[in-house]
């Protein structure tokens, strides 16, 4: 396996790999990609569950942003939480990042192992499926996206879906939620389930092939599995598109 770490502007980000078969080490190998914001850590819990739920060749590269909550949102916002902070909407600027930082060095990286992208996808957890999801709306840098129990309560997201269609690069998309996460105090993320029903549905419309999956549990069940079903299901071509909730 390959696994190296480097910094970028502040931000720690692991790139772990399959190695490539003993057969094809003088020839490129070609394998998806995916892009991973973490909260904390560097993306091995994730990995661990990928590698057990099958053999596919492929790349994680997971990013620690230096804000989770400013880095990830894609325009400023009230905070929903008493005596929170307000999000301050810098989602452009982390993709920016990634864009013109970030996947560059990964690729070296995977390189100098005999590996080129066959594919790129971005996937993200809570305010990083946010990200993933109004990022498909903003970058033809990915093929396929994942939004695991994403923060779609966000204020004027589904607005904004409805007045920007994903872009033409974008192929597949992923969409999960815990079955009880709508049932929340928290006023702000009620909607958070009919949202997502409604930007999955506008994916699809517009021609994207979409999954929307509903997960037992809230927000805080099983964040790695739930967020590596959805990789897996961007991994595989094959999968069947029809939404389970």
């Amino acid at each position: 396996m390959v696994e190296q770490s480097f910094e970028v502007e502040g931000e720690k980000v692991t790139l772990r790999a399959t190695e490539p078969p003993a057969s094809t080490t003088d020839a490129w190998m070609r394998i998806p990609v995916v892009y991973l914001h973490v909260f904390e850590g560097d993306g091995a819990d994730v990995w661990q569950r990928l590698r057990k739920g099958g053999k596919q060749p492929m790349a994680l590269v997971a990013v620690a942003p230096k804000s989770w909550d400013n880095d990830l949102t894609p325009w400023s916002s009230p905070p929903v939480f008493r005596g929170g902070r307000p999000y301050e909407g810098f989602a452009i600027v982390q993709l920016d990042l990634l864009e013109r930082e970030i996947m560059p060095q990964a690729e070296a990286l995977l390189a100098q192992h005999g590996m080129v992208p066959s594919f790129s996808a971005l996937a993200g957890y809570s305010l990083a499926g946010l990200f993933a999801a109004w990022a498909a709306t903003q970058s033809g840098a990915f093929e396929r996206v994942a939004s695991v129990s994403g923060s779609l309560w966000y204020p004027d997201f589904v607005k904004y879906v409805a007045g920007n269609r994903p872009n033409p690069a974008v192929q597949r998309a992923y969409f999960s939620l815990g079955d009880a996460e709508s049932r929340t105090r928290n006023r702000a993320m009620r909607p958070v389930l009919e949202n997502t029903r409604q930007v999955a549905e506008r994916f699809k419309q517009l021609g994207v092939v979409t999954r929307f999956e509903i997960n037992p549990g809230n927000h805080f069940v099983d964040e790695d599995l739930r967020t590596a079903r959805g990789i897996r299901w961007l991994l595989d071509g094959s999968a069947d598109a029809a939404p389970t909730a």
